[in-house]
């Protein structure tokens, strides 16, 4: 498959959130996908180990197919590929014709949601987790396809997903954030239009993504979300978590990012900041959570916060399976006195976790 030059990018340079607009990607961000150095490598290494000859896999969410295409080589005997995009799947038969196995791969062009496949599958593979692990739909997506298409003791790649969140001062991605200063691939996507959208009047109503490195980090990461077994949960929640501030900064907001365990052998880690090195995802990178107003931290200091996930309020009751919100607000409390409160959201909510309900976990 030929694949376009790495696309080069600085630390806390703010992108589009491409998982906000999933539902555009086109075939430049397909390559940018291509080009991810840790995300092909984990994948392979994945996916040679769990397929064994003669298994049946399917590839939910194919894309232009290099998943689909390596199980094959591996020795899968059929592979169902599902996406809704006809033209992307019209690149994934081609890539499989060329490659000798056009009698071997099932190209279906439909939502997931309403596939019925012919038999369940020994092995479900899928790439479609967000920089934050959720916010491309993935749990409920996953949750569905297990349930309905993967055999009984069936393996599914990935086997577990961890979200991690640490507050961070970067302000270098918080200015350019203030700025509209946004990067992306190409003249198809812009930050103005998907506000607009979202029904979001405020740039710092929105996540961005961007490498953070650890040096912006304010504290230790505290564990979000895990998903894992058999993916049921609520896919709308809220989950309050603490931090002990270890470092005299600016707080600009949040990082997010996800650890997949892809494989029992293969960990696929997006945390890494060293863009030389290239331990960094070019296509992921980091999830950047900003607040409109940085607040003024010490070492000691106890910042609370509350992150949701929702679904946003659609008129006439029509829901969108890929549109989630969420919202991050919290408090900074300096010897048991307030001194600042933050919140952000990417729109308005329908239901939503409280504070009553929210798991609490302390770092």
């Amino acid at each position: 498959m030929t694949t376009k030059p790495y696309v080069p990018y600085q630390a806390e340079e703010p992108w589009l959130p491409f998982s906000e607009a999933l539902l555009s990607w086109d075939e430049a961000f397909h390559h940018l996908m291509l080009n991810d150095h840790i995300r092909m490598i984990a994948y392979k290494a994945a996916i040679d180990e769990v397929i064994k000859p003669g298994d049946t896999v399917l590839d939910l969410g194919t894309g232009t197919g290099i998943l689909g295409l390596w199980a094959l080589e591996a020795g899968a005997g059929k592979v169902y590929g599902i996406d809704m995009d006809p033209e992307v799947l019209a690149i994934a038969t081609s890539v499989m014709a060329q490659n000798g196995f056009e009698d071997r791969f099932v190209p279906i062009n439909k939502l997931s949601f309403d596939v019925d496949l012919p038999e369940r599958v020994d092995v479900l593979i899928s790439e479609i987790m967000g920089n934050m692990g959720d916010n491309e739909g993935f749990q409920p997506i996953l949750n569905d396809a297990i349930e309905r298409m993967l055999k009984p003791g069936g393996k599914c790649i990935p086997l577990e997903v961890e979200s991690h969140i640490v507050p961070v001062a970067a302000c270098g991605a918080h200015e350019a954030v203030s700025k509209g200063d946004v990067a992306t691939i190409n003249d198809s996507y812009s930050l103005d239009p998907l506000l607009e959208s979202h029904g979001v009047n405020s740039r710092f109503d929105m996540y961005y993504d961007a490498i953070l490195p650890r040096a912006t980090y304010l504290g230790s990461p505290a564990l979000l979300k895990r998903y894992q077994d058999d993916w049921i949960q609520s896919s709308a929640y809220t989950e309050a978590r603490t931090f002990d501030i270890n470092t005299d900064g600016l707080l600009t907001g949040f990082k997010v990012y996800f650890v997949a365990c892809l494989s029992p052998k293969r960990v696929l880690d997006i945390s890494g900041d060293d863009i030389l090195g290239r331990t960094t995802s070019d296509s992921w990178k980091h999830a950047y959570l900003p607040i409109a107003e940085p607040i003024s931290v010490k070492c000691g200091d106890r910042l609370s916060l509350e992150f949701s996930r929702f679904y946003p309020i659609k008129e006439e009751g029509v829901t969108d399976r890929f549109r989630q919100g969420y919202e991050w607000q919290g408090s900074v409390k300096r010897h048991g006195d307030l001194v600042a409160m933050f919140r952000q959201a990417t729109g308005a909510r329908v239901l939503v976790g409280t504070a009553a309900n929210a798991t609490v976990h302390e770092e």
